[in-house]
């Protein structure tokens, strides 16, 4: 990469918990979880190039909502923490086309850190393992490591383990290809959604499902989260009622959803056909929210 002006584009995808089973809180503060995790073709852009000194420019639709501290950016950090391993890299100038709410529970901030990584990785041919590459992902963010997946994944722990979920399962269990993603125009806090969490006590059954192998089980145990979210901020509600009835009574049509996303705000149902998919997505614009009809990167 020795062209100052060459400019490296890549796509850090939206990260849909396609269910979201909350466990016991540990001693760190971090509780244990068990998710079904997809990641689509619509995300934020990055462009990566060469430059005198570090530079991070915010461009997009909710780019405004983003702290301008550059120490403060995941994606920054994804950078300096390749140098704290001792890996050459000089300084760049990063654009991020913000086209994934923030704070809308799509991962959007851990998915470009993490696709930071990965460009650099590759940019620099710097050969990290995916082993050392989501050790070093993990201490920057506990959602970081899986967003260096492109496909269907279970995650557990904290967020660190990770199994990449096979065809026959996928299959199996139903998952469609199609998605269309929704947010009320809220930034949500993750800690008050926690915290509101864990006022309640914790559904019993929910400890068995951290080690579920059971996919069908997992996605209709819905999740967890969402019932504190929807206290903190009824606009999630209104917005799930809305895309309920919206959303074709047709089951084979709308196969799985509404449901809310990781913490919130954001909310998605899944489609087996494209234009069912493309037809509630406008109709939920045109009913005033942020919407986008996009695909799963898939294990099929």
């Amino acid at each position: 990469m020795s062209d100052l002006s060459h400019i490296f584009n890549y796509l850090a995808p939206a990260k849909v918990n396609l269910c979201l089973k909350i466990g016991r809180k540990r001693a760190d503060g971090y509780h244990e979880l068990a998710s079904i995790v997809g990641f689509t073709e619509f995300g934020d852009s990055l462009n990566i190039k060469l430059s005198e000194t570090d530079q991070l420019v915010l461009r997009g639709q909710f780019s405004a909502h983003i702290d301008s501290k550059t120490s403060e950016n995941l994606v920054m950090k994804a950078i300096h923490i390749l140098r704290d391993h001792n890996h050459n890299i000089p300084p760049l100038e990063i654009t991020i086309d913000k086209q994934i709410p923030v704070g809308g529970g799509l991962g959007g901030g851990s998915s470009d850190a993490a696709t930071t990584l990965l460009a650099l990785n590759e940019i620099f041919n710097l050969n990290i393992s995916k082993t050392n590459l989501s050790d070093m992902a993990l201490k920057i963010g506990a959602d970081i490591p899986v967003c260096l997946n492109r496909h269907f994944v279970i995650m557990r722990g904290i967020g660190d383990k990770i199994t990449t979920l096979s065809d026959s399962g996928l299959s199996d269990s139903g998952l469609s290809n199609y998605i269309v993603l929704a947010n009320p125009n809220s930034i949500v806090s993750t800690r008050n959604v926690f915290e509101e969490f864990d006022k309640s006590t914790l559904q019993k059954n929910s400890e068995w499902l951290m080690e579920s192998r059971d996919l069908t089980q997992l996605l209709t145990g819905g999740n967890n989260l969402q019932e504190s979210a929807l206290k903190i901020y009824p606009e999630i509600g209104l917005l799930l009622n809305t895309m309920k009835t919206l959303c074709p009574r047709d089951r084979k049509t709308a196969l799985f959803g509404p449901q809310m996303s990781g913490s919130g705000a954001s909310c998605f149902t899944l489609f087996k056909d494209k234009k069912a998919a493309d037809m509630l997505c406008r109709k939920i614009q045109q009913a005033g929210y942020w919407s986008v009809s996009t695909k799963f990167m898939s294990n099929f």
